[in-house]
């Protein structure tokens, strides 16, 4: 399957959202108005529609997939949508991959990684840049890694600025995933969305660690915050150069509708990539890589 711009396309970090989602949410104390208002001014959504009782997640997907010429979409389940996730892919087999959302300090985590692997999915999320008094270096978060490397699952995480206020940055930083990438070199951990702000710490790990990736994933609007210029074109010159195409996967972040699937995000990425080849600084192998084989390989599809 190819894209509408004329290349295989995997997108390796999007999220999956039901209506047991936003009711969590609501439960948590997060107010629509409140999240609609942060959105507003943090991204490019100007509405939210949210999921009701008749509202086929799946279906919606896939028809967005179909739409571009996605041939599939990994997404970030949290256990609200994860009995309904698992249903979606008996549906739908060979267009999702799943990653279940792990809190490590849970009692039971590191079962719900084994679980979530006898499910068939492919790795888990984590979100340090969320937690209170815990680091991705802490003893709690070792029995998830062990779990993970037992059942070859991908370990993603969410570093540096988040949409959502509650965020405690002193757990942002990209670097703090060192001692574990060293500890657990069969591991293979991808770090969100360049860094989501820390791009410079992003870069310094592809140094220091061999098993250590980054995806592309959203807009990546934190440019905004960096008190320099930069752009999507520069970011992926560093990145290569850094740590080579092969250790960069392609992601839009979509979540909600009625904005569905990026694919502004992805046109934005691949012209800058194209952009790149023109003057000679990578190939088009390179550009395959990060928009498919690179998540094809590390989540062995």
């Amino acid at each position: 399957m190819n894209s509408k711009l004329g290349l295989p396309v995997i997108d390796a970090h999007a999220h999956y959202f039901n209506v047991n989602t936003m009711q969590n949410w609501l439960k948590r104390g997060r107010t629509m108005e409140t999240f609609a208002n942060r959105t507003k001014t943090r991204t490019d959504m100007t509405s939210i529609e949210l999921p009701d009782e008749n509202w086929d997640t799946a279906q919606k997907w896939v028809d967005e997939l179909d739409k571009y010429g996605v041939e599939r979409m990994g997404v970030m389940v949290g256990p609200e949508a994860y009995d309904a996730f698992k249903e979606t892919m008996k549906r739908f087999p060979d267009r999702f991959i799943g990653y279940a959302n792990i809190y490590p300090a849970e009692p039971d985590a590191a079962d719900k990684v084994k679980q979530a692997a006898q499910d068939g999915f492919k790795g888990i999320k984590l979100y340090p840049s969320s937690w209170k008094d815990l680091k991705v270096y802490d003893e709690p978060c070792y029995p998830v890694y062990d779990a993970c490397k037992n059942n070859d699952m991908l370990v993603f995480l969410h570093f540096g600025i988040t949409i959502g206020g509650q965020a405690d940055l002193r757990n942002g930083n990209p670097i703090d995933i060192q001692v574990p990438s060293r500890d657990y070199p069969e591991l293979n951990f991808v770090i969100a969305h360049f860094g989501a702000g820390w791009f410079r710490e992003v870069l310094l790990m592809q140094y220091q660690t061999d098993n250590v990736y980054m995806d592309s994933s959203g807009s990546n609007s934190w440019m905004k915050y960096l008190p320099y210029d930069l752009d999507l074109k520069m970011i992926f010159r560093k990145a290569i150069q850094a740590g080579g195409s092969h250790k960069i996967l392609f992601g839009t972040d979509s979540t909600f509708f009625p904005r569905g699937w990026r694919f502004n995000v992805l046109e934005a990425q691949v012209n800058a990539c194209r952009e790149l080849v023109s003057d000679g600084v990578i190939k088009e192998e390179d550009v395959s890589n990060i928009f498919h084989e690179n998540i094809k390989r590390l989540a062995h599809l």
